[in-house]
């Protein structure tokens, strides 16, 4: 008894029989529209991350928004002079101005700028009882009180001044201030609470009662960042004058006439404290451009006739400016080396999902012609195979959404664009409109592919038109670089020339597997001979196999050679900062100490390079100011040696005959520009080395450097070192080295090595995240080359192996049927072996010409190719890896067939 067949009971078994394409086919489009939907948000946390990384290592005095100037606030003269002790009578105009410009700044400043802090600091007074060893500075802070705790005493009372004009009898002060001091101060100065020191002011002497002394609130707070001198005394001590310390205390906010008792300076410092975790790379211009705005004018804050003449108007200077366009360049060159290296990925990508709806379109074949046969029109066939596109596309797309959708919020905290899950979808749509496309084809009989035939015509314009592309695209990315990878002509540059490799590959490879051809006719090698047959008449690996293979190989190989240019990179930046194995700078050191250093178990040599002094460059009769740093030539030599530093290799600044020899930085040899009769003072110059790059003494643009034996001809004197420099012997421990040092130089100076200033840049987000990506990409473009390899032997599984049953059956070897599988995958991907081996090693170079890397590398100089063999083992060892482990598997698989089965079958296909 025979029932009816439903509809659905025919799709279902449409669908499952033979779908093991399709389940390739779904994996793959799951797998790149999570990538799709995903990866923008991971993009975007990256640039994020990248803004607030670089805000983050920002001092406070570099972070925040400053204003110095010179004066006090504008105070009436009968508020000033009255001895007010209500610290509102005092500051409360000013504090409302100040607040005003800040509520007025351009979005999004308000929010990202804190209310203002503001400290008034007088000039140091020399302390009556130790002139010339002790001084004392008034600061006022309106709120001051929020920052300190008093250890011992009291906070001081308001100061008290005679009135103007009243006379002072001889012997007796006019003023009396109160002060509170740091522990640190007190101890340094000598200054016991309730001890009361007299300093020298325009109408007499000035009591100045220790009132309190106190500890920071917070230690690490930024506030002690712009006023250092409050929490620990300055110091000068350079050995050749006697030792002097400076202190400065916190009078009552309301005396601001105490700052300046002697008619002296008094410096103002207004700060609108910046909230580095409120910036993000998405408003991260709109806070430069505002930032601009707000310092490029004057902001009144006072009218002339209102008060003493104080402070009329603030100037703001922003640094962080800078640091947020380091952050946006290093955002934008991370999105186009993304961009460009994913490009690759991407377009084999969409390759492997055809080649996928080909193998389901094969599966489906023999169905498609009998139903064809049986009277179904193209627009049936269409249909049908569009529930295959439904089935292994769109629902795929969906889940894959859902992922990606999942993962953006779940672990980076985001929610994916319109954009980002709009192409995710799109890519879910690729499948169905792929085999709707094919259906028709699938009921007609497919021709011999091993009869020949002429060259297409239709190739020959798709070539033309790819090797314009790319030499369009190539060079668009030569002129104008490839900015923030939005340019999808230039991001897609190495796609382009990969497919330009496909076309060469596909053009030559079959030349040497005729030579074989030729010389296999005489030999007995039957395998051999039927392998390179079939290679040249039918070969298994057409274009989108040799795409993903060279396009595989060429990013693992682009991959390590960008992340050993990028390391390599990152530590000569190191090095050159540095410029020997340890730095010590901040502060003056002394020649006793420099040789203390030399004396140090692990230290082979130390030398001194001094600070900056200012000088005249005459070049050809244009004067120019620089500035200019007093080195030991041969000593600094000894302790750099060929390495990057201050001196370039092979160069020397021992004085020899003639004019004095200096080095330069790349900004002041462009000054210079070739010209001569060069000139340092009165003595005459000749340049013999230009410095690109960072140097061991910071972070200048325009500088000169020479021996210390010119010192007193050229500055007339030999100034104090800033920096010293040390050289390791072979067996020191760095960290034990640096440990001795400390003990010989001020705690106050910074000592850095070369692997912490490389381990500062590799922490970078920017950095990570470019390694990531290589990496991803590398990790991608393998499996996608792994699954095109194993779909087209798949394709190709069936007319291989009725020819190996048949040729069992007249009594060939076992061996053959490895031999011919050998042959189909061997001549085009070695061939694609070594085109993607030649055109990775080529796209670094296009990269670097489109790309500024240097905001990876830490220095101003951009990164040479570079190559560490470990690095690119590792990357091209596991793409090749990957994919031989695919293709063994599918060989394996591809040769389960019993020979009487298809022996039965009568047409190839």
């Amino acid at each position: 008894m025979t029932g009816r067949v439903t509809r659905a009971a025919l799709l279902r078994h449409h669908l499952g029989f033979a779908s093991g394409g399709g389940l390739v086919v779904a994996a793959l489009v799951v797998v790149l529209t999570v990538l799709a939907t995903a990866a923008p948000v991971a993009l975007a946390r990256l640039g994020d991350a990248t803004v607030q990384y670089r805000l983050a290592g920002l001092s406070a005095v570099e972070r925040d928004v400053v204003a110095d100037e010179n004066g006090i606030p504008q105070v009436a003269p009968e508020v000033l002079f009255s001895n007010p002790t209500v610290v509102d009578d005092v500051w409360a105009d000013f504090t409302a101005e100040v607040e005003s410009i800040r509520a007025e700044a351009a979005p999004p400043l308000p929010d990202i700028l804190q209310p203002a802090r503001t400290v008034a600091v007088g000039s140091a007074s020399a302390l009556a009882d130790e002139p010339g060893t002790a001084e004392i500075a008034i600061a006022v802070d309106p709120r001051y009180a929020d920052q300190i705790e008093i250890v011992e005493g009291r906070l001081p009372d308001p100061a008290v001044f005679v009135p103007p004009g009243t006379e002072v009898p001889e012997g007796q002060a006019f003023g009396r201030i109160e002060i509170v001091l740091s522990t640190d101060t007190a101890d340094e100065l000598g200054w016991d609470v309730g001890v009361t020191r007299q300093i020298t002011g325009f109408a007499g002497v000035v009591d100045v009662v220790l009132v309190g002394v106190f500890g920071p609130a917070d230690a690490g707070s930024p506030y002690w960042q712009h006023v250092p001198s409050v929490l620990e005394p300055n110091i000068f001590d350079d050995g050749n004058l006697p030792r002097v310390v400076t202190g400065t205390g916190f009078a009552h906010p309301a005396s601001l006439r105490a700052t300046s008792p002697q008619g002296a300076s008094v410096t103002t410092t207004v700060w609108y404290p910046f909230d580095a975790t409120a910036v993000d790379a998405r408003d991260a211009e709109a806070v430069a451009a505002g930032l601009r705005l707000l310092t490029a004018v004057g902001h009144t804050v006072a009218e002339t006739s209102a008060g003493t003449g104080g402070i009329l108007s603030l100037r703001f200077t922003a640094d962080v400016i800078g640091a947020i366009d380091a952050a946006l360049a290093q955002e934008r060159a991370t999105a186009g080396v993304v961009a460009m290296i994913a490009s690759g990925p991407i377009g084999v990508a969409a390759a492997v999902l055809i080649l996928g709806c080909r193998l389901v379109l094969e599966r489906r074949r023999p169905a498609l012609r009998l139903l064809s046969a049986r009277g179904a029109d193209h627009g049936q066939l269409r249909a049908l195979l569009a529930l295959d596109g439904v089935a292994c596309g769109i629902l795929p797309a969906l889940l894959g959404v859902g992922i990606g959708v999942a993962l953006a919020w779940g672990t980076l905290g985001g929610v994916p664009e319109a954009t980002g899950v709009g192409v995710a979808l799109a890519v879910g749509l690729v499948p169905a409109a792929v085999l709707a496309a094919l259906a028709p084809s699938a009921a007609e009989r497919r021709p011999r592919a091993d009869l020949g035939g002429r060259s297409s015509r239709l190739r020959i314009v798709l070539e033309g038109a790819v090797l314009v592309l790319a030499a369009l695209a190539l060079t668009l990315l030569l002129v104008r670089g490839a900015g923030d990878g939005a340019d999808l002509l230039t991001a897609a540059t190495p796609l382009l020339l990969a497919l330009v490799a496909c076309v060469v590959t596909l053009r030559l490879y079959p030349l040497p597997l005729a030579a074989i051809l030729r010389r296999s006719r005489a030999a007995r090698d039957v395998g051999g001979y039927l392998g390179a047959v079939r290679a040249l008449r039918e070969p298994a690996i057409g274009l989108t196999p040799v795409l993903a293979l060279v396009v595989g190989v060429s990013v693992a190989v682009s991959s390590g050679i960008l992340l050993s240019t990028v390391q390599a990179g990152i530590d000569r930046s190191a090095g050159a900062q540095i410029g020997a194995d340890i730095r010590v700078a901040g502060g003056i050191i002394t020649r006793d100490q420099l040789a203390q250093l030399s004396a140090l178990d692990g230290v082979a040599g130390a030398t001194g390079i001094s600070g900056a002094d200012p000088v005249t460059l005459d070049i050809d009769g244009e004067r120019v100011g620089t500035s200019a740093f007093v080195v030991d030539a041969q000593d600094l030599r000894a302790v750099q040696g060929e390495g990057p530093g201050m001196l370039p290799p092979g160069v020397s600044l021992t004085p020899t005959e003639g004019s004095l020899p200096i080095v330069v930085s790349a900004a002041l040899a462009d000054e210079i520009d070739g010209r001569g009769g060069l000139r340092v003072g009165s003595t005459p110059a000749e340049v013999v080395g230009v410095l690109d790059g960072p140097a061991p003494i910071g972070a200048r643009a325009a500088w000169l450097a020479f021996d210390a034996s010119a010192a007193e001809e050229v500055l007339g004197r030999d100034p104090s070192d800033r920096t010293a420099l040390l050289r390791l012997a072979p067996d020191a421990d760095p960290a034990a080295v640096v440990d001795e040092v400390r003990t010989v130089v001020s705690p106050a100076l910074r000592i850095d090595t070369a692997r912490e200033i490389t381990d500062d840049i590799q922490a970078s987000p920017a950095v990570g995240g470019l390694r990531a990506a290589l990496l991803a990409a590398t990790a991608l473009a393998a499996l996608l080359g792994a699954v095109a390899v194993v779909m087209t032997l798949t394709l190709a599984a069936a007319p291989r192996t009725r020819l190996l049953a048949l040729l069992r059956t007249l009594g060939a070897p076992a061996g053959i049927g490895r031999a011919l599988a050998a042959w189909e995958v061997a001549p085009a991907g070695l061939a694609a072996l070594v085109a993607g081996t030649l055109f990775g090693a080529l796209v670094p170079l296009v990269v670097l010409a489109g790309v500024d890397l240097r905001s990876f590398t830490g220095s101003t100089a951009p990164p040479g190719y570079a190559v560490d063999p470990l690095i690119l083992g590792l990357t091209l060892g596991a793409f090749a890896a990957l994919v031989l482990f695919a293709t063994v598997v599918a060989l394996a698989v591809s040769r389960r067939a019993r020979a009487s089965r298809l022996l039965r079958t009568v047409e190839e296909g």
